[in-house]
């Protein structure tokens, strides 16, 4: 193993220091905004940005339902964690023909600054990510924060550029509603998200 930079090795000892305060506030955030319950919180009907540039409009699907995550890029566990598992989950999706024709999949980052449209194309190629069926989106801060705030996540961000966050995923209703909750990294289960997904589109939501 090559020797640590003395550059590195600051890095390293802040975000140890920093690691601590990071755990504390995803475990609180977890306790009042995690697990798998329905809540009352929205998606915000406004406009996002794609990858190619254009206007991705938050607004209410008629016969859609959308699983949001919000994430970035330098994130070191959970959201890459959680985006494979989303990539697992949209292959099921796939074959039962409702990924992108019912089911919607949502990806919008919260460091917009840093997560520029290669940076994250080249996330989606990393980890997979089908275009079918899925956006993956940015937008300025008055935008993301109306996003976050009517979803109810909390994000963060330190000195070193990593950002303690809410560790929910959501699932929306054609009215823009939260319906389902879910965690994220370990406790995002693509199959028990599978078998909600098709008991919804059983009873026509």
């Amino acid at each position: 193993m090559m020797p640590m930079t003395p550059v590195a090795a600051m890095r390293l000892r802040r975000l140890l220091l920093y690691l601590p305060a990071l755990v504390l506030v995803a475990l609180v955030a977890s306790w009042f905004w995690g697990g798998s319950q329905s809540v009352k919180a929205t998606l915000p009907s406004l406009f996002l940005e794609t990858l190619d540039g254009e206007r991705y409009a938050l607004s209410p699907r008629p016969g859609n339902v959308r699983l949001v995550e919000l994430i970035y890029t330098r994130c070191p566990d959970v959201c890459p964690t959680t985006t494979v598992k989303m990539v697992q989950l949209q292959k099921r999706l796939k074959e039962a023909q409702l990924m992108g024709n019912g089911v919607e999949f949502l990806t919008i980052t919260i460091d917009p600054q840093h997560d520029t449209p290669a940076v994250l194309r080249k996330y989606a190629k990393q980890l997979g990510i089908d275009a079918q069926g899925w956006s993956i989106l940015r937008g300025d801060e008055s935008s993301l924060q109306n996003v976050t705030s009517s979803l109810g996540f909390i994000a963060s961000k330190t000195e070193d550029g990593f950002i303690s966050h809410t560790t929910s995923t959501y699932l929306v209703n054609s009215s823009n509603e939260v319906i389902r909750k879910f965690g994220m990294g370990d406790d995002f289960d693509p199959d028990d998200i599978y078998l909600q997904l098709m008991n919804l589109k059983k009873e026509g939501l």
